[in-house]
């Protein structure tokens, strides 16, 4: 499980165009009328914005690598008690690609489309190569990482934006990196898992992708990263383990430094 490591090497506040390998806009959306023709618009939206898109619901782990934009419909499970922001959202869509403005003109697009029969609040983020990895890591981590599958069978769709904290920011690169690793705490003097043992049993378990905030860290009332995931029915039960064992100071010290955002669940749709 990803939670926010900045693995791509840019400086806090400075914009990283140069690094970022592709964007991603996650548009979350709460109709103000919970009626057929407030329904029926979103779904118009949808479909019309959809086109020249290639539907991430049909997507498997042979398509990782090939460049095109993507488009993804998530629905929230269960009741919405949230009075408002990302956590009250009650449809999402992701589109990614290459081309960040072109990914804004879809928003701007979408919004005029919506009119006022909803709220919408969008998240940005970025992919970028891994910064903190060693050849360990990697066969422990990436190499057994779980391959993407469709919609149909990995029906589950989670969204927690984080930051990390400013303390954080004024460690050096190399005393973050060894955050990863079981390693003796500094504060305690007691060893500790570190991150990637303590997400051990979401590795091969839960898709995960990581997405950082693609103009730099320490944005005010913006988050550092996106953490993204997709499971089975059956290993929801998983992250939740993995995110209270992440969440662990006695196992995961690094959480000392992590403020998270609403947590948002649900699942990945065809279409709305």
């Amino acid at each position: 499980m990803a939670n926010g490591n900045e693995q791509g090497g840019f400086h806090p506040g400075s914009s990283a165009a140069g690094t970022n390998l592709s964007f991603t806009k996650f548009l979350f959306i709460i109709p103000r009328r919970e009626d057929e023709a407030t329904l029926a618009k979103l779904r118009a939206a949808g479909s019309q914005m959809s086109r020249g898109y290639y539907n991430d619901y049909d997507v498997d782990g042979t398509r990782e690598s090939q460049p095109r934009e993507t488009i993804q419909f998530l629905v929230a499970e269960g009741d919405r008690h949230e009075d408002s922001g990302i956590a009250a959202a009650r449809y999402v869509v992701q589109v990614s690609g290459k081309y960040r403005p072109r990914l804004q003109e879809f928003e701007t697009e979408f919004r005029r489309r919506l009119g006022d029969t909803a709220d919408v609040m969008s998240i940005d983020g970025a992919e970028r190569n891994p910064r903190y990895t060693s050849a360990d890591l990697y066969e422990f981590a990436y190499k057994r990482a779980l391959q993407r599958k469709s919609g149909r069978i990995a029906r589950n769709a989670i969204i927690l934006p984080i930051s990390k904290s400013g303390e954080w920011w004024k460690k050096s690169s190399l005393e973050r990196h060894t955050y990863f690793y079981p390693h003796v705490d500094a504060g305690t003097g007691c060893p500790v898992y570190g991150h990637a043992q303590t997400a051990e049993e979401g590795i091969a378990t839960l898709y995960r992708r990581l997405y950082h905030n693609a103009d730099g860290y320490e944005r005010t009332g913006e988050f550092d990263f996106i953490t993204y995931f997709e499971c089975e029915d059956e290993h929801m039960t998983t992250f939740d383990r993995v995110h209270q064992r992440l969440r662990d100071i006695t196992r995961n010290p690094e959480w000392l430094y992590v403020e998270e955002g609403p947590l948002w669940r649900g699942r990945r749709v065809l279409k709305w």
